[in-house]
């Protein structure tokens, strides 16, 4: 037994002034601990990544996007407001005319102050018979709020009604109005218009869409320009050209 002993003591002795297998053996822990240390990276990017799906503002009233989908980089021209306005047929001198007066500035500053009353921190928020819903949801949660609504959910949120001055598109007499408070420039709004029009035309005789502007200057320098220029585009054509120019932006 006192042989064993010795033995065992003597191995783990004459081990450690090995160098050669020392060597292995710090390299193999070093290199379980490296593995180890990614994996975790990955799992808390992972994890980083689920938090939200819209653009919003933190608690410091910096925005910030904070989602781990990646959109598509629209081209420049479609952040240039009067790029915009040409692809769409208007006339270039007229609208940067009306661009450079800022009237419609604060139109755009009242959209702003009615969405922060009604709770609106992020884009897009969009409001289903008063009922909140935040982020680029996918269809199938869209759907649900809109077939409650249509059984007569209502909710509380303290939100403008829609007036003749809020551009509408959708059904003529809706059961359901739909009220976007929107970012040109947002990402997650890019991402979500699919999912509207998809709304629209499956409840095409029972829904209208709102759009509000919300732009989020902090993060999105061109926002304010666009909201603006969508608005010299429903002066200079009607309410079509206005929603033209929404398209255009959203879609390229």
């Amino acid at each position: 037994m006192d042989e064993r002993k010795h033995n065992g003591h003597h191995e783990q002795a004459s081990f450690f002034r090995d160098p050669q297998k020392l060597t292995f053996a710090l390299g193999l822990t070093s290199g379980l601990a490296i593995m180890a240390i990614v994996g975790f990276v990955i799992v808390s990017v992972k994890s980083a990544g689920s938090i939200s799906t819209a653009s919003t503002k933190g608690d410091s009233g910096a925005i910030a996007d904070t989602s781990g989908t990646v959109a598509q980089p629209p081209t420049q021209e479609q952040f240039d407001p009067l790029a915009v306005a040409k692809s769409i047929g208007l006339n270039e001198s007229k609208f940067q005319s009306c661009l450079d007066s800022k009237k419609y500035t604060a139109r755009v500053d009242q959209d702003l102050s009615e969405g922060n009353t009604a709770g609106v921190n992020g884009t897009p928020t969009s409001f289903i018979n008063g009922t909140p819903i935040s982020g680029a949801l996918p269809y199938s949660e869209i759907k649900k709020a809109i077939d409650a609504a249509l059984a007569g959910t209502k909710g509380s949120a303290n939100v403008p009604a829609v007036s003749k001055d809020d551009h509408v598109r959708g059904a003529k007499n809706p059961k359901v109005y739909l009220i976007e408070y929107s970012d040109f420039q947002c990402p997650f709004c890019r991402a979500y218009h699919p999912t509207i029009k998809q709304a629209l035309q499956e409840y095409k005789d029972q829904v209208a869409l709102v759009y509000r502007h919300f732009p989020l200057e902090s993060i999105h320098p061109q926002a304010r320009a666009l909201a603006e220029g969508s608005e010299c585009a429903n002066e200079l054509g009607g309410d079509d050209k206005f929603w033209e120019y929404h398209d255009q932006v959203f879609e390229g």
